[in-house]
């Protein structure tokens, strides 16, 4: 942690750090608990927590160099110990912050004269750059994802309903012992059109498209896999359709590799798809970072700024979505090398 915290004094002209969000102490500490705050200021760090988990802070920052605060609120306990040493400038990230809290800590920030400063994306450049620890968490998360996944292909048949579906994946991850990242989506003919369609009591009939996307917890650590399966006899406008996305998506996992741009993975994407005539019907960027939370740093969006690195993970879900008729999005989790990128989701395609 105290690296960490150290790269972002070198970066940011501040006093002091405060880390409120559950995502932010994870990343830092690598706590499995919430309900506590980070405070750092030049030469010391402190955990500020209530009552209620104060056994749980202590022993797990026993024997580390960490000043712990017991009491509530945060915002007053905060307040004391940036006094005490004598520190009027803090720096937070406001994503992570309720309202309620960020009030509080101008209010009583203001009687102490300390100016709070405001910085979305306090971590996320750090966040980029996967540790060797990461990312073996990342590789048994989506090791368990492919795995749930080829279960649920194996299972589709018609008269299963959508939340069927849905439920059996949250099913299947309990038995690994995980939690889903985001609630599955289980999307079955007309509703496989809808990118984020909201499982429902819709019946998987003969002849189906059935579009599943999942993503599971492990150790902190998401994963995210879409495929899209075709129930008895497939037609041929599905075929074609399949076959595109499939080409677009090999075209992107063919080209990144660290050095390049994160723009180019999207436009490469939307060149295949474009140029088959379905520009109108790839509505959504090709991928985003994923880590502690599903949705991170980078966008891989036609005007995302930046290049990859070395051991960045994203996905790549290039997609069509006819409107009316059905969608079809293939989505794997990648991890950026020098040479180009390891597929680590492995559910058959």
């Amino acid at each position: 942690m105290k690296d960490k915290i150290k790269k972002l004094f070198d970066k940011y002209q501040t006093e002091a750090f405060i880390f409120a969000g559950r995502t932010e102490t994870f990343y830092l500490t690598g706590a499995g608990f919430d309900g506590f705050w980070i405070l750092a200021v030049k030469d010391k760090i402190y955990a500020i927590c209530s009552k209620m988990i104060e056994n749980q802070v202590k022993e797990f920052f026993a024997g580390q160099d960490i000043h712990i605060y017991i009491g509530a609120p945060f915002t007053e306990k905060a307040a004391e110990i940036l006094k005490e040493n004598e520190t009027y400038c803090v720096l937070l990230d406001p994503r992570y912050i309720n309202a309620a809290d960020h009030i509080m800590l101008n209010s009583k920030f203001s009687d102490q004269k300390i100016k709070i400063e405001t910085k979305t994306g306090l971590l996320d450049e750090l966040r980029l750059i996967k540790t060797s620890g990461e990312i073996e968490n990342l590789k048994e998360s989506c090791r368990i994802v492919s795995e749930v996944c080829e279960t649920v292909k194996r299972e589709l048949r018609p008269g299963l309903t959508e939340l069927d579906v849905h439920y059996r994946i949250i099913e299947l991850f309990a038995k690994y012992k995980v939690k889903e990242s985001f609630a599955p989506i289980a999307a079955a003919g007309k509703n496989s059109a809808n990118p984020h369609h909201a499982s429902s009591s819709y019946k998987i009939a003969e002849n189906d498209i059935v579009m599943i996307d999942l993503g599971c917890v492990y150790k902190g650590y998401c994963s995210d896999l879409t495929r899209t399966y075709f129930l008895g006899k497939i037609n041929s406008k599905f075929m074609e359709i399949r076959d595109i996305v499939k080409k677009s998506q090999n075209a992107v996992l063919k080209e990144i590799k660290a050095g390049l741009p994160f723009s180019c993975a999207d436009k490469t994407a939307r060149a295949v798809i474009d140029a088959a005539g379905y520009k109108d019907n790839f509505i959504h960027n090709t991928g985003h970072g994923i880590g502690i939370e599903i949705h991170e740093m980078p966008s891989l969006s036609s005007n995302a700024e930046g290049v990859f690195l070395r051991n960045m993970a994203v996905t790549v879900e290039p997609g069509i979505y006819l409107n009316g008729e059905f969608g079809i999005r293939i989505e794997d989790t990648v991890l950026i090398t020098d040479k180009g990128c390891e597929i680590l989701t492995t559910a058959e395609r």
